[in-house]
C-alpha cells in the first residue's frame, strides 16, 4: 500500500478500505489476504489516477496516496487548478489515524479542535495545503498571506463542485483545509466508517 500510516493501525485500514468498497473481509484488526488484495487494488487506483489526471510534487503525492479513491480524484483535480496559481501549492497532509489526530490535538499552540474520530482527515476525505512563495511557506500570519489562501480557494470553488473549504467554517476557520462534501455530520461519517460502510 502506498500509505504506510495505514499499516500502523490495521483495523483503521480495514474500515477505510471497506468504506471504499475495496475490502470485504472481517473488521478485526488482523492482517489477512483480503486486506492485502484491497491494498493492492488501492495502490493500482492511485497509480492509474496519477496517469490519467497527472502527478505532482512528492509531498503532494504522499498526501494523495492516503485518501479514499473519490478524494484522490478530487485532490488531483484540485492540484490541476493549484499549479496555475502565481505561487506554489503543495498538499501537506492527508488522512490521519485517530492516534495521529489525537497527537495533533494535544499540540500547542492549538492547530485543531478535533480529536481522533472528529475530523474529516480521519475518514480519507480531507487534505491540507501549503502555499509557498520563493520557497517560503506562507502560514497566513498576515493579510497578504491570508489573501493567497483565499485567492486559491476562490479559484478552486469556481471550478470544482463537491468540495468544501475550511476558510468557510463558522467556528474554526481553517484556510489550508479542503474536504469532500458528504452531506453528513462528522458523527454520521464516523458511524459509517466504524461499520466499513460508504459515506462518499
Amino acid at each position: 500500500m502506498s500509505a504506510p500510516l495505514f499499516k500502523t493501525d490495521i483495523l483503521f485500514a480495514q474500515r477505510l478500505l471497506s468504506s471504499a468498497g475495496l475490502y470485504s473481509g472481517r473488521l478485526d484488526g488482523k492482517f489477512n489476504a483480503d486486506l492485502d488484495k484491497a491494498e493492492t487494488e488501492f495502490d493500482k487506483f492511485f497509480k492509474d489516477t496519477a496517469d490519467q489526471l497527472g502527478s505532482f510534487d512528492p509531498r503532494s503525492e504522499a498526501a494523495i496516496a492516503t485518501l479514499l479513491p473519490k478524494a484522490q480524484v478530487m485532490a488531483r483535480k484540485f492540484m490541476q487548478i493549484a499549479v496555475k496559481q502565481p505561487f506554489q501549492v503543495k498538499l501537506i497532509s492527508g488522512t490521519r489515524t485517530f492516534e495521529e489526530q489525537d497527537a495533533l490535538f494535544r499540540q500547542r499552540p492549538k492547530v485543531t479542535k478535533a480529536r481522533g474520530g472528529q475530523s474529516n482527515h480521519n475518514f480519507g476525505i480531507a487534505w491540507d495545503v501549503g502555499i509557498f512563495v520563493d520557497g517560503k511557506f506562507l502560514t497566513g500570519k498576515n493579510a497578504k498571506e491570508d489573501k493567497a489562501y483565499a485567492d486559491l480557494a476562490a479559484s478552486v470553488k469556481a471550478k470544482l463542485q463537491g468540495i468544501e473549504w475550511g476558510g468557510d467554517f463558522k467556528s474554526f476557520k481553517d484556510a489550508p483545509h479542503y474536504q469532500l462534501a458528504t452531506g453528513k455530520t462528522v458523527a454520521q461519517v464516523l458511524a459509517l466508517l466504524e461499520k466499513g460502510k460508504p459515506y462518499v
